[in-house]
């Protein structure tokens, strides 16, 4: 598995070919002055986690099999394909959106980043950045991929249909991460929440899922990257400690429409917060 460190970055802020393609990224960085920090979203009001407690915390996620990483293995879940798009910036949200619905007992719905980025930019292939995919999952939702494909940057999948269905997977509510704060991220893997996570020394929008220990007794994150299973293992790789706290916004779901949709034969019926 990759390890992206203070050591090796450089070689990650590019566009990476993998087997004659292109793995592209897209982030724009954040505007600090027109979104300030605690601009967006509910402030963060989770008890930090002391880092002394990281490491038991770690090992019995990984004994009970309980981490997002093995609750995704396990349902199936693999990690997103931007596929040449610059939509990193959607998703990594989306998969955060994914991941917060499966440790949360809902069913495994694969989510379209197109359904979102697409209209946000007009149907152009363009960058963005997280907040813009973020409000626009809080005003109207995204498309599952069985209704319209992943990377479709296509008007014909805004059908009434597609409309409908997006209201069953509108996010109610985002926490924003304190700025540079590796703490607070730490403390999200541990609770199992993912982690919308922009990288500007990447250009990269990710999202975290896991705490782990590095070789060297530190720790880091492993990251869901867009790049689909040829990239890492399985799509996943670690940044360090340094490389892992946020320089762009960070974001985790709190809460979301509560939805038990299955293949476009489901309901919605109960709540998860």
């Amino acid at each position: 598995m990759p390890i992206i460190g203070d050591d090796n970055w450089q070689q990650f802020a590019v566009d990476t070919v993998i087997d004659g393609e292109v793995k592209t990224r897209g982030l724009v960085p954040n505007d600090w002055e027109q979104n300030p920090a605690g601009s967006f979203g509910t402030p963060f009001n989770i008890p930090l986690i002391p880092e002394s407690e990281w490491r038991e915390r770690i090992e019995h996620q990984e004994r009970t099999r309980s981490s997002l990483v093995h609750l995704a293995d396990d349902a199936g879940l693999k990690v997103l394909d931007q596929n040449g798009t610059n939509y990193c910036w959607i998703n990594g949200t989306i998969r955060a959106m994914e991941l917060f619905r499966l440790a949360n007992g809902m069913p495994t719905v694969k989510l379209s980043p197109a359904s979102v980025g697409a209209p946000i930019k007009g149907y152009q292939n363009e960058g963005g950045w997280g907040i813009e995919g973020l409000r626009y999952l809080t005003q109207y939702g995204a498309v599952p991929v069985s209704m319209w494909p992943a990377n479709a940057i296509d008007r014909r999948y805004d059908t009434a249909e597609s409309k409908a269905i997006r209201g069953q997977f509108m996010v109610k509510e985002w926490f924003e991460l304190p700025a540079r704060s590796f703490e607070a991220l730490a403390t999200c893997l541990l609770l199992n929440i993912p982690v919308s996570a922009g990288y500007n020394w990447w250009g990269h929008q990710i999202c975290c899922v896991r705490l782990v220990v590095q070789a060297n007794g530190d720790f880091g994150a492993e990251i869901d990257n867009s790049w689909g299973t040829s990239w890492g293992t399985n799509g996943r790789g670690i940044l360090t400690r340094s490389k892992a706290t946020p320089d762009d916004v960070a974001v985790a779901p709190r809460s979301v429409t509560p939805s038990s949709y299955v293949d476009g034969a489901g309901s919605t019926q109960g709540d998860w917060t």
